[in-house]
C-alpha cells in the first residue's frame, strides 16, 4: 500500500496539498484550495501598500537614523549538514536531483512510519557547539513543532524546543578594513537539531487565487504549483544569535564567519545559493538611550551576504522613516521578503508566536544522552578554527588585510601553511598567493585546489627570487606556466636558462652609454653590506619610510646606485672578457670624433683597438670631395694628445692620418693595444665591406663617425 501511494504521489503531486473544498452552485461543481500559504499570498496581493517609501527620502534619512535610532539585529541561521543520509531515514540527498526521487514513507510522513536518528547529526551538532564556545547539554530531547505548510507532509517538524543540544556561546570575528575594521564578539543563544521541510515549486504567473471549475482545471492548477519532498527530512542545525548586532555589515560578517566555521569543521558546504546556509534576520529599532526593544520584523529570502547587508539597511531606514512620520504602529511583527530586484522588503505573512507552534515532546524518539568521554573525543579532533588561524597569522607579522584574505578560505589557508612548511618567506608567500595566484584563479574560475602549482614549488619559486637566482619579473613569467601545467621551478629555470647574477653598473660609464658591460657582484653577503651602509647613512629617511612614506624606496635605490664607492669592491667583481673594439678611420672630422669617444667612454683596459680604413671607397664621390673632407691633421690630432708629447710631426702633410690616430690612442690609453687594418672594397659598398671585415676579425663593438646614411646602412 505504501509503495502504491509513493508512486501515486510522484505522478500527482497535488495530492500532498491541503484539503480542497468543493461546492455546487447552479449545477456547477466548484473547488477552492485552502492553505496558509495560498491564503497569505492571496491576501498579500489584495493588500494595498500602507506606506510607500521613496528611495531618495531613504537616502536622506540615513544620517538621521544613525543619530537618533539604534538598530537591534539578531539572526537565525539554518545549516544543512553534509551527512550521507537524512536525519531520520536512510534516504540520500543530492542538491539538484530530480523532484521526489529521494523520498520514503518516513520523510513523506505516512502513517506508521517511525523515525530513527542519524548518529552523524549528533556528532556534527557537538562539533559546532564546541566551535561556537557553547555549553553542551549532555541530556537533550526532540520536540514536535506544529505548523501547516504544503511542503511539510507530517503537519509538524521534528525540532528541539526547551532543551537544545548547545547554549550560551559566542563568535569572535574581525571586520574588513574597508568597513572600519575592529574586533567584534557576538553572543550565541542556542544551537539545536531539526529536520528540513520540502520545497514548493511554482511556474507560470504564480496566481494562487485561480478558481477551479473542472477536473481539467484542477490538473492545470497543480501542474503549475507542485511540491518537491527531496529536501524533507534533511538534517539542519539552527543557530540563534543574541541581538548583539547593530549594522547590516556586522550581521553579514557574522553570517560569513558561521560559513567559515562550518566549512572548517567539514559539517556543511555552506553554499547559500544551494540553501545549505540560510539566514533569517530579525530587525527592530529603538531611540538611542532606550532600553526597551522595538517591534521585531523577520526578513527572509536572503541568498548572499551582500543581500543581508542591504536588506537590513533598507529595513532600518523603513522603520525609522515610519517612526519619524508618527506611524510606528504600522511596524508589526511580521515576516517580510527581500526582493533583490526592487531592493526592498515586502510583507510575506504575519509572524506566528510560540503558542501557534504548539510544541510538545516527540514521542517517537528517545532522549539524546551524551557522555563526557564522547564530547572530549570530538573536542580533541577539532581542526584549527578561523579565529585561531587569524590570531596565528597576526603574530607572524602579517597585516590584517593579509590575515583576513588568507584565513577566509580553508583551502587557501592550508595551501599557505603548506608553503610555509616548505621554508618559504612568510610575507613573500602571502604576496604571491594574494596577488598573481589569486588573479589567475579568478580569471580561470578555479579554486586553489585546481591549480597545478604545489605549495612546495611555490616555496622554491619564492626562495629563487629571494636568493637572486631569478628576478621577480622572471618569476611572474614562469608562474603562469607552473599554475597551468605544473612542473618544477628548477627545471624551468634550467630549461629556459634564466639564472641571473646581481648586476652593478660601472660608475665610470655615462648614463647614455649602453655598450659597456656591467661589473657583476654575485655574493649576497657583500650586497647586504652595501645596503646596510646606505641605510646607516640615512637614518632620518629610514624612520620616515618605516612610518609609512613608502615612496622613499626610490631614494634608497638611488643612494645604492650612485653614492656607493664601487671602486673598493673591484677585487670582488667578475672581470669582463676582453673585447675587440673597431673604429672606422677616415681622414675626416667624424672619424676623429669617433676615436675620441671610444678612448674616453667605451674602451676598457683589457680591450684591443682596431682602426679600420676602407681605401678608395666608392662612397666618396670624386677627388675634389675627398680633398674637401680631409681635416687639418694637426687640428684632428691635437684634440687627443698632450701639448708636450713627442711623436709624428703634426704639421707635416706627409704624415699618414692612420699613424696619427694610432699614436693618439697609445697616448690616451697606453695599456690598450692598437693595430691598423686596411681593406680594398673591390667595388663593394662601404657598409657591406665594414660589416664583412668586422665579422672576419671577430669584432665585439663597432664605433663609426660617418654621416647618418652610412651609419643607417650598417646599423639597419
Amino acid at each position: 500500500m505504501a509503495s502504491t501511494l509513493f508512486r501515486t504521489i510522484q505522478i500527482h503531486p497535488f495530492l500532498l496539498y491541503p484539503t480542497a473544498l468543493f461546492s455546487r452552485r447552479n449545477g456547477v461543481l466548484y473547488c477552492t484550495m485552502k492553505s496558509s500559504q495560498t491564503q497569505t499570498a492571496t491576501q498579500e496581493k489584495q493588500q494595498p501598500p500602507k506606506v510607500k517609501v521613496p528611495q531618495h527620502a531613504l537616502k536622506k534619512t540615513v544620517d538621521k537614523i544613525t543619530r537618533d535610532y539604534e538598530a537591534i539585529i539578531g539572526i537565525e541561521t539554518h545549516v544543512q549538514l553534509s551527512t550521507l543520509t537524512k536525519a531520520f531515514c536512510s534516504c540520500p540527498y543530492n542538491y539538484g536531483s530530480q523532484p521526489n526521487t529521494s523520498i520514503c514513507p518516513i520523510c513523506m510522513g505516512l502513517p506508521g512510519a517511525l523515525p530513527v536518528l542519524n548518529s552523524k547529526v549528533i556528532e556534527f551538532a557537538v562539533k559546532l557547539g564546541l566551535a561556537l564556545n557553547c555549553k553542551l547539554s549532555l541530556n537533550s530531547k526532540f520536540d514536535r513543532k506544529q505548523y501547516f505548510y504544503p511542503d511539510l507532509p507530517k503537519g509538524y517538524q521534528i525540532s528541539q524546543f526547551d532543551i537544545p543540544i548547545a547554549t550560551g556561546g559566542y563568535v569572535d570575528l574581525d571586520l574588513p578594513l574597508e568597513f572600519g575594521g575592529g574586533h567584534r564578539k557576538f553572543g550565541i543563544t542556542r544551537v539545536h537539531m531539526e529536520e528540513d521541510a520540502g520545497k514548493l515549486l511554482h511556474s507560470g504567473n504564480g496566481d494562487y487565487s485561480q478558481e477551479i471549475t473542472s477536473l481539467t482545471s484542477i490538473y492545470s492548477y497543480f501542474s503549475k504549483h507542485t511540491v518537491d519532498l527531496n529536501r524533507a527530512g534533511v538534517p539542519l542545525l539552527e543557530i540563534v544569535s543574541e541581538p548583539d548586532m547593530r549594522t547590516g555589515i556586522e550581521a553579514a560578517e557574522y553570517a560569513a564567519e558561521l560559513q567559515r566555521v562550518v566549512r572548517y569543521l567539514g559539517i556543511s558546504n555552506g553554499n547559500m545559493q544551494e540553501g545549505s546556509l540560510r539566514c533569517d534576520v530579525n530587525v527592530s529599532i529603538r531611540p538611542v538611550g532606550q532600553s526597551e526593544f522595538g517591534t521585531k520584523v523577520e526578513i527572509k529570502n536572503l541568498n548572499s551576504f551582500s543581500s543581508i547587508n542591504r536588506a537590513i539597511d533598507f529595513e532600518i531606514s523603513r522603520q525609522a522613516l515610519l517612526h519619524s512620520q508618527g506611524q510606528s504602529d504600522q511596524i508589526v511583527q511580521e515576516t517580510r521578503l527581500w526582493e533583490e530586484g526592487a531592493q526592498k522588503t515586502v510583507t510575506m505573512r504575519k509572524k506566528e508566536g510560540l503558542s501557534d507552534y504548539r510544541y510538545f515532546p516527540e514521542p517517537d524518539l528517545p532522549e539524546v544522552i551524551l557522555t563526557q568521554e564522547y564530547v572530549d573525543s570530538i573536542s580533541n579532533s577539532l581542526p584549527e578554527l578561523p579565529e585561531a588561524k587569524r590570531r596565528r597569522y597576526e603574530k607572524m607579522g602579517l597585516s590584517m588585510q593579509d590575515v583576513l584574505f588568507l584565513a577566509n578560505d580553508m583551502n587557501v589557508a592550508e595551501y599557505f601553511d603548506a608553503t610555509l612548511s616548505s621554508g618559504a618567506d612568510i610575507k613573500l608567500a602571502a604576496n604571491w598567493i594574494m596577488g598573481d595566484i589569486a588573479a589567475y584563479m579568478k580569471n580561470e574560475k578555479l579554486s586553489i585546489n585546481d591549480i597545478k602549482l604545489t605549495p612546495q614549488e611555490l616555496a622554491e619559486l619564492v626562495a629563487s627570487i629571494k636568493s637572486g637566482t631569478i628576478s621577480g619579473k622572471i618569476g611572474k613569467e614562469i608562474l603562469s606556466e607552473l599554475l597551468a601545467k605544473g612542473g618544477t621551478v628548477k627545471g624551468l629555470i634550467e630549461e629556459k636558462d634564466l639564472i641571473q647574477a646581481t648586476r652593478v653598473r660601472n660608475y665610470r660609464v655615462y648614463p647614455y652609454e649602453r655598450t659597456e658591460p656591467n661589473f657583476l657582484i654575485a655574493d649576497p653577503v657583500e650586497i647586504g653590506k652595501m645596503i646596510d651602509k646606505v641605510i646607516s647613512e640615512n637614518p632620518k629617511q629610514l624612520e620616515q619610510y618605516r612610518g609609512g612614506k613608502t615612496k622613499l624606496q626610490g631614494f634608497f635605490a638611488g643612494q645604492w646606485w650612485f653614492r656607493f664607492d664601487f671602486a673598493g669592491l673591484r677585487p670582488l667583481m667578475v672581470t669582463p672578457p676582453a673585447r675587440k673594439v673597431m673604429v672606422v678611420a677616415d681622414p675626416a672630422p667624424h672619424s676623429a670624433a669617433a676615436l675620441q669617444y671610444a678612448l674616453s667612454h667605451a674602451l676598457l683596459e683589457q680591450d684591443e683597438l682596431i682602426l679600420l680604413h676602407v681605401e678608395n671607397t666608392s662612397s666618396w664621390k670624386n677627388t675634389l670631395t675627398t680633398f674637401l673632407k680631409r681635416p687639418t691633421i694637426a687640428s684632428a690630432a691635437n684634440a687627443m694628445t698632450p701639448n708636450n708629447s713627442s711623436g709624428p710631426d703634426w704639421g707635416s702633410t706627409d704624415v699618414n692620418f692612420l699613424d696619427q690616430m694610432k699614436y693618439a690612442s697609445e697616448i690616451a690609453q697606453p695599456k690598450i693595444p692598437v693595430r691598423i687594418e686596411k681593406i680594398d672594397p673591390d667595388g663593394k659598398d662601404k657598409a657591406t665591406v665594414i660589416l664583412s671585415k668586422s665579422k672576419d676579425l671577430g669584432i665585439d663593438l663597432i664605433i663609426i663617425g660617418q654621416k647618418r646614411s652610412l651609419s643607417s646602412a650598417i646599423l639597419g
